[in-house]
């Protein structure tokens, strides 16, 4: 019987300060761990045992100070981790927790367990050990006995992890390029050399990342090869909706269409949260194919495709004219604003 009940405080499920370290450390060991779903309390337990013969990260001293984190996937918001507490100076740490998740049946045939060990480090980076990943569908409750399980090197796959359901959505946009001598009002007198206007329309069918089911959506846009907060334009937050409609214009002053043909515009979708990081939910780059080059040095967001390309076409064919396209999200982007720093 396990006697200890992880809490579902702030404090239990924020991040440890730092950062993380993947393949410093050989993966080794097993973890015992044991999954159950409680009917009368509608959660899910991950009653996490022990592990056993962990690799050192002080080889000198032969010990780490593991601790144990558990994901739902596709759900890797801060409020959606569970994690026990750290044992210090052990390869072989016994944390006899239970870590639940509430969360329904019909929800959960959605999900993919992602347990993951890790030494933590109070003053760098915490250092991964190994991981286990059990995909949830079509599985049967009916045996909550803890079970060993050998621990894994990290998994590419998880990388795309957050798309295994089903696609992240689609967002309808409009866009138009106004040259600068159809510029009107008071930014004709300004020295501008044309603009792109980017109406942000609404969002269909986004991937929830909350167990609740539901997002606190907003976009942000920038055209690359500008980065910063300062070159970042935002939506305001529509509340608890997977189908937001903003009606949002952006507008990119200063610019020609030459230049747009080796410019990028990246548009991003955030779940809203009030006290911790906006997590990501989904993007798209509109610009020409993408060629992996940027003024002859090699990047990583000239990478548009499909639609993408073909939307970002007609506007440069088109100028003065609004070009209307529904584009699917994509669930990572690569080199990008795509961080907490640029948020």
């Amino acid at each position: 019987v396990f006697y200890l009940t992880r809490s579902d405080s702030l404090a239990s499920v924020c991040s440890a300060a730092g950062d993380v370290r993947y393949g410093a450390v050989p993966v080794k060991g097993e973890v015992q761990f044991g999954i159950h779903y409680n009917y009368r309390q509608a959660a899910f337990e991950v009653a996490v045992k022990m592990c056993k013969d962990l690799a050192p990260v002080d080889t000198k001293r032969n010990r780490s100070d593991p601790y144990v984190k558990v994901y739902l996937l596709p759900d890797r918001s801060k409020s959606g981790k569970r994690k026990t507490k750290v044992k210090r100076h052990t390869l072989s740490p016994v944390f006899e927790e239970i870590l639940k998740f509430y969360v329904s049946l019909e929800e959960l045939e959605l999900r993919t367990l992602w347990l993951s060990v890790w030494h933590s480090d109070m003053f760098g980076r915490n250092d991964f050990l190994g991981e286990v990943t059990i995909p949830l569908a079509g599985r049967v409750f009916d045996d909550p006995q803890p079970k060993w399980f050998p621990l894994q090197e990290r998994s590419d796959s998880l990388d795309d992890s957050a798309s295994i359901l089903t696609s992240r959505g689609d967002l309808i946009i409009a866009l138009k390029y106004v040259t600068v001598e159809n510029l009107q009002g008071s930014r004709r007198g300004k020295k501008s050399r044309g603009a792109l206007q980017v109406l942000v329309r609404e969002a269909r069918n986004l991937m929830p990342l909350r167990l609740t089911g539901i997002a606190d959506p907003l976009c942000k846009a920038s055209l690359l090869p500008e980065r910063g907060k300062s070159a970042k334009q935002k939506t305001n937050v529509c509340r608890r909706t997977l189908n937001p409609c903003w009606n949002h214009t952006f507008v990119f002053d200063d610019v020609t269409s030459t230049e747009l043909e080796t410019r990028t515009l990246e548009i991003t979708v955030w779940d809203h949260e009030r006290v911790a990081s906006n997590e990501f939910m989904g993007g798209i780059r509109l610009g020409c194919e993408g060629t992996g080059m940027h003024n002859g040095r090699p990047d990583g967001w000239a990478d548009s495709v499909g639609p993408e390309v073909s939307l970002w076409q007609d506007v440069l064919e088109r100028p003065g004219m609004w070009c209307e396209g529904t584009v699917p999200l994509r669930s990572t982007l690569g080199k990008s604003l795509v961080s907490p720093e640029n948020q």
